[in-house]
C-alpha cells in the first residue's frame, strides 16, 4: 500500500458530486481503489445518477490509467430508489460522453443480461450496488463470480443498513467466513471490501496481513475524508435551494 497514493485520495474533488447519492462518504475510496489495484477492468452494478462510477472514471483519467469502466443498470429504479423516469439516464449519459467516452461504456440492460458482455476471469474490480435484498445481492455476487480475475477485489454498498428488507448486511457476514481478506467501512450507509483469493504479487492489498489496529487505522482514515465530502455535498444542496427559492421570489415579485 502505498502513503503517498493515500495521501493523494485527502486531494481528491469529484467533479460529479451535487447529484442525489448515498454514496457521497465513499468517494474518496472510490478514487484511491482504482490508482491502487489500477485494474484493467472495473464493472458496477447499480449506477443511479452515477455518483460512485463517476468518481472511479475521474480516478482512471487523472492518474492516467488503462482501466476500462462499465455500468451495468436498466435505470429505471427498483423497490429500494423508487421507479425514476428517462431523466436520469439522459443525465448520466451527457455526463458520461463529455468527461469519459474513452474508458467509460454504460450498458442499459439487467445485471443477468449484462453477464454475456465478459469474459469470465476478466474483471479485476466490481462494485454491487443494485437491489438490497439477500437474494439479491447473493445473487449478483454468485453470477458474477466467475466473471472476476484471481484476487479481484469486490465492493458492497449498505452493509451496515439493517432496515426495511435490506439484507447485505446478512450475506456480508457470510462471505466474511469464507473469505479471510476483507474490510468494511461503517459510515456512508456501510461499505464492505472483499478481495477473492490469489492475487498476484502486484495486486495483493497489504490489509491482508493487518491486525484489527492497523485496519482501524484506514477505516478512520477514509471516513473521515467521507465526512469531508458529505459536507461539499450538503453545501453545495444547500446553495442550489437557496439559488432556487432566490429565483422563486423574483418571478413572484
Amino acid at each position: 500500500m502505498n502513503d503517498q497514493q493515500l495521501l493523494k485520495a485527502a486531494q481528491f474533488s469529484p467533479d460529479y458530486l451535487n447529484v442525489i447519492s448515498a454514496w457521497t462518504g465513499h468517494l474518496p475510496f472510490a478514487a484511491w481503489i482504482i490508482n491502487e489495484l489500477k485494474p484493467r477492468l472495473f464493472v458496477e452494478l447499480g449506477s443511479h445518477y452515477g455518483a460512485s462510477y463517476f468518481s472511479f472514471c475521474q480516478s482512471v483519467l487523472e492518474n492516467k490509467l488503462e482501466t476500462q469502466c462499465y455500468a451495468v443498470d436498466t435505470w429505471q429504479g427498483d423497490d429500494h430508489t423508487n421507479q425514476y423516469g428517462e431523466d436520469v439516464y439522459a443525465q448520466v449519459n451527457k455526463h458520461n460522453k463529455a468527461k469519459y467516452i474513452d474508458c467509460s461504456h454504460l450498458l442499459r440492460m439487467t445485471f443477468d443480461a449484462g453477464l454475456e458482455e465478459f469474459e469470465d476471469g476478466s474483471i479485476e474490480l466490481l462494485h454491487i450496488d443494485g437491489f438490497h435484498t439477500y437474494e439479491a445481492v447473493s445473487h449478483d455476487f454468485n453470477t458474477w463470480l466467475p466473471k472476476l480475475a484471481p484476487g479481484a477485489i469486490v465492493l458492497f454498498h449498505d452493509t451496515n443498513v439493517y432496515e426495511r428488507d435490506f439484507g447485505v448486511w446478512k450475506f456480508w457476514e457470510e462471505l466474511q467466513q469464507t473469505y479471510s481478506n476483507t474490510l468494511e467501512f461503517k459510515h456512508c450507509f456501510g461499505l464492505g471490501v472483499l478481495q477473492l483469493p490469489d492475487a498476484s504479487a502486484d495486486k495483493l492489498s497489504l490489509w491482508a496481513e493487518w491486525n484489527d489496529a492497523k485496519k482501524a487505522i484506514i477505516i478512520n482514515y477514509f471516513a473521515s475524508l467521507g465526512e469531508r465530502q458529505q459536507n461539499r455535498h450538503a453545501m453545495g444542496q444547500y446553495k442550489a435551494q437557496a439559488y432556487n427559492l432566490e429565483q422563486a421570489l423574483k418571478q413572484a415579485s
